[in-house]
């Protein structure tokens, strides 16, 4: 550490002599250096003291005629770790997969040293700061952790996050900027929908065809079925209806989306037609925890529908949420789509009410 001081004498002076000791009674000096620098500094060597440790420090200055003057008065001042900063949502990595996250830092200091206030400041490749977001206050709750809402952020796009802080002794500490670059997806499905008469049953046999655009693959989970394919689906269309042109998905045999990380997924949007809904629980979204868990006990999104209105509510271990869609006057057992967004960890609804045929 470089020490700064002022000398105010009229005599020509280069040499300097700075002694260091605990901040304690009657203690004894543990650092004691004589410097020459046309410069009024004194440059402490690196491990000379303690990190976590108060101490006193005075200095004094030798003149032309070899005579030392009077010590200063001591300072007080405490030597800290330099702290480090975690960004959470990016880790080690430098992707990110929204256009806009609640970013968080982690605050680590060896001494626990205290954070008065905290600031944002968001950079270009350039690192030249695009936006200075205002500065905060940890809260009492979780003072290690500090937030910002970061959004309006560009696919693709090379940034760099940095955070400040001032501690309650006066430190102020600004971490490296940490680089990332937006890559959020809007899941898209195409299909193709075959038909196959089969005249001996009177009844029309529908194959689809599900592919997910962006490469993660969409597949029927049917449980202890050996003929399991990623991409293939089988349904009989209702009976009577020669002419359908949509594929039924029962219950007993769900569709299932597979590594397509929905909860990194900003701004989704799931558009369902759906007709003949009764009231209750008529769809349901579930994450699995595994590969050899399909239907483990990650994230639940049920949906109930009602008699003009959805609910819609959320589990994740202990903690549920809920969201009721907008009300639509006798929406029955009317055809409608669900619009259902996702962004971040919040979910709304929308019903548009449709006529047959739409």
């Amino acid at each position: 550490h470089t020490l700064t001081y002022m000398y105010l004498g009229t005599e020509r002076s280069t040499v300097n002599q700075v002694s260091i000791r605990p901040d304690e009674p009657n203690s004894s000096p543990v650092y004691t250096e004589t410097r020459t620098s046309f410069d009024k500094v004194h440059i402490v060597p690196r491990n000379a003291l303690k990190n976590g440790l108060s101490y006193l420090a005075k200095v004094r200055v030798q003149l032309d005629n070899g005579t030392w003057t009077e010590w200063s008065a001591e300072i007080e001042f405490m030597c800290l770790t330099k702290p480090n900063f975690y960004f959470e949502q990016i880790g080690n990595s430098k992707y990110v997969y929204t256009n806009e996250m609640m970013l968080s830092v982690l605050y680590a200091q060896e001494q626990s040293e205290k954070v008065e206030t905290y600031q944002f400041i968001l950079q270009d490749y350039n690192h030249v700061n695009i936006q200075e977001y205002p500065v905060r206050i940890p809260t009492a709750d979780d003072p290690f952790r500090f937030s910002e809402h970061i959004k309006g952020l560009q696919k693709g796009k090379l940034y760099y996050a940095i955070v400040r802080v001032t501690t309650k002794h006066g430190m102020v500490w600004e971490s490296q900027g940490k680089e990332f670059v937006p890559q959020y997806v809007i899941p898209t499905l195409n299909s193709v929908v075959q038909p196959e008469l089969n005249e001996d049953e009177g009844q029309i046999q529908v194959h689809a065809f599900l592919k997910q655009i962006l490469g993660t693959p969409a597949k029927p989970y049917i449980p202890n079925r050996a003929t399991d394919s990623d991409y293939h689906y089988d349904y009989w269309s209702p009976s009577g209806q020669t002419d359908a042109h949509y594929v039924i998905i029962p219950k007993d045999n769900p569709l299932m989306f597979t590594r397509l990380g929905m909860a990194k997924s900003s701004d989704f949007i799931a558009k369902l037609w759906c007709a003949g809904v009764d009231n209750g629980l008529f769809l349901q979204f579930s994450t699995k925890t595994d590969e050899k868990n399909p239907t483990g006990t990650g994230v639940q999104i049920n949906f109930v529908k009602h008699d003009d209105y959805i609910t819609m509510e959320k589990s994740f271990g202990r903690v549920k949420s809920r969201a009721r869609s907008n009300v639509v006057q006798g929406l029955g057992q009317q055809p409608f789509y669900l619009y259902i967004k996702v962004t971040e960890y919040r979910v709304q609804m929308i019903i548009e009410k449709i006529g047959y045929g739409g």
